[in-house]
């Protein structure tokens, strides 16, 4: 695993990383809610530094611009651009996993109550997925 180049792909990157290690924290405790909350950013931020580390710095500036707004939390979206930009197939498996993050939304954050239990771990199991994917294209 390896940083971005990109100043600004290495935030997203990091920042993704962050949020995983925030999301695992609050999953231990059993809040599932905060914990899916936080490990759908993962997958968020990562996806946005995979596709900011492969364009040049004039795409990027455009590509940050995007990155505002409801459609820029959406998994699929970034899915999508990832891509259109990088022009590399998601691995079908990684595809399956996407599509199973993607009912994800920022909307959680006015959620009360706890996702169950195991709903939450087999989100997360597809976190993982997507982030040693990830990883393994920085």
């Amino acid at each position: 695993m390896g940083l971005p180049q990109s100043p600004v792909a290495r935030l997203y990157y990091r920042a993704g990383k962050q949020r995983f290690e925030d999301a695992q924290l609050l999953l231990r405790e059993g809040r599932t809610t905060g914990g899916v909350y936080l490990a759908g950013y993962t997958v968020e931020c990562l996806l946005k530094a995979l596709v900011l580390a492969s364009v040049a710095g004039g795409l990027r500036q455009q590509l940050l611009g995007e990155f505002r707004g409801n459609r820029a939390h959406d998994i699929e979206w970034l899915g999508a651009l990832y891509r259109r930009y990088v022009q590399t197939a998601i691995p079908r498996a990684i595809t399956r996993h996407l599509s199973r993050l993607a009912s994800w939304s920022t909307d959680l954050r006015y959620w009360t109550g706890l996702v169950k239990s195991r709903e939450a771990e087999e989100f997360l199991d597809s976190v993982v997925a997507v982030a040693t994917w990830a990883d393994g294209r920085m």
